[in-house]
């Protein structure tokens, strides 16, 4: 039998209200034990006001909201019960040792959830859309684990398992007809499936990107030589004065980070150290780690100070991004420009927008940035925007493994004699990999089961 497990379901700390929630066989039972006054006919699902009382000092502790809720029809699927306290860290610390002194146990991270994936309330993508809702950050994040919570990505791989069970069966079945009768194999009918399910599994796969850019944000760097208005830019992204601006050359010496949204995505935007040659070793430190950021930035935006020549180290510069997501910045455009926007494309071979701004402390105008990384962000997510999708690295890993099983088991129905044994094992691992995905499999149980719901809060 379960043990009962009880853990504080809000942030620690003080607050209007904390949560306290009890989950197992005793739940109802420990908090008949400490509410007070006890209703004589309880009803689930309603909110009692009471106090919490020492059953052993007879001591009031907390008046209190109390709800409870019967097996099968909670979100653990056990019996639970919640405890709606005042939230000073003290009082529910208080409530809690009493719990535990009566026998309820502390829930580790993850544990109700877990549970209430043991007890079929919900698969394991969807368990998992709760850890991600959670954390999300952004309206796009959100959306997306709303959308996994849902359901989706799970009606999708039950969508494929369907046509592979038929795949599957069809095939054992050719075996013992072969075994038994010499019956010749037809392979007319496996083909088409087959390359229908490996390209609906690439499609899936080929979402990753996108989804994790919708859940986890994206990395913005502004990069460009010392002294072309990084930093005031980034201060007006922000509107706000989080780096320290100065007309000498490498004010900034390490990168800065700030969060913001645009188009619904979190943004972690970044300012560099000026790229140029050094002339110091902490210039130099500072240029090293810029390179750094700029391996790893999702889109980089190349500033250049407009009322500046260009030279051989911005050719430099822009062979250094110009593989990688960038666009052109053109700054100080209040100021009179030595180049052209066409010279500056013609320069660089560049085909894109060039974004015009004023990042300046006493003026401002930054609305082609916006609209310009707005539409780059849209640009990378809204083909997946009504569809299902996936984020998260075991998603991809297995899938990647349903793939390649596929993929194999698409050579073999195509060569002339195909051994039709090697395929169905094929077919079994593709099968065994879409179930992982959904803890569906009993081998994948336990040691992943482990690993996932680790990553949660108490509580949760």
């Amino acid at each position: 039998m379960p043990v009962t497990i009880a853990a504080l379901s809000t942030p620690p700390g003080s607050g209007g209200i904390a949560i306290i929630r009890l989950s197992g066989p005793q739940a109802h039972a420990l908090v008949e034990q400490v509410f007070r006054p006890w209703p004589d006919h309880p009803d689930f699902f309603h909110l009692y006001l009471g106090y919490i009382y020492d059953p052993v000092s007879h001591l009031k502790l907390d008046q209190v909201l109390l709800t409870i809720m019967p097996s099968g029809r909670s979100y653990t699927g056990e019996a639970m019960a919640e405890i709606h306290c005042h939230g000073g860290a003290y009082t529910s610390k208080k409530i809690l040792s009493l719990l535990f002194a009566l026998g309820a146990e502390a829930a580790p991270p993850g544990e109700f959830t877990k549970r209430a994936y043991l007890n079929g309330r919900l698969d394991l993508t969807q368990a998992e859309a709760v850890a991600s809702l959670i954390a999300a950050e952004s309206e796009a994040g959100l959306a997306a684990a709303t959308a996994q919570l849902a359901g989706g990505l799970s009606v999708f791989i039950s969508e494929m398992l369907t046509p592979l069970n038929q795949l599957l069966a069809t095939v054992e079945v050719e075996i013992d007809l072969l075994a038994e009768e010499g019956l010749n194999y037809s392979r007319t009918n496996l083909i088409d499936p087959l390359a229908k399910l490996e390209k609906q599994c690439q499609d899936l796969l080929d979402s990753y990107q996108r989804g994790r850019i919708l859940q986890t944000g994206i990395k913005i760097v502004l990069a460009g030589r010392p002294n072309v208005g990084k930093s005031s830019l980034l201060n007006a992204l922000l509107a706000e004065d989080r780096v320290l601006v100065s007309a000498i050359s490498g004010t900034t010496r390490d990168v800065v980070s700030a969060p913001l949204e645009i188009a619904g995505v979190k943004v972690e935007l970044s300012d560099t150290a000026g790229l140029d040659h050094p002339q110091a070793e902490l210039e130099a430190l500072g240029m090293a780690r810029t390179e750094r950021w700029l391996e790893q930035a999702g889109l980089i935006l190349l500033v250049f100070d407009q009322s500046r020549g260009l030279n051989d180290f911005d050719d430099e510069l822009y062979d250094k991004v110009k593989e990688k997501p960038h666009l052109l910045l053109l700054n100080k455009d209040d100021l009179e420009p030595v180049f052209t926007v066409a010279e500056l494309k013609e320069r660089f071979s560049y085909k894109g927008q060039v974004l015009r701004c004023v990042g300046a402390r006493d003026r401002v105008d930054i609305g082609e940035v916006i609209d310009g990384v707005s539409s780059f962000i849209k640009s990378r997510t809204a083909a997946f925007s009504d569809s299902v999708m996936i984020s998260q690295q075991r998603h991809f890993d297995l899938l990647t493994k349903v793939s390649e099983d596929l993929g194999r088991a698409l050579a073999l129905a195509a060569e002339s004699e195909p051994l039709l044994d090697m395929l169905a094992e094929e077919l079994h691992q593709a099968r065994f990999h879409l179930l992982e995905i959904t803890g569906q499999e009993q081998e994948a149980s336990e040691g992943l089961l482990d690993i996932v719901f680790s990553q949660f809060c108490v509580g949760k």
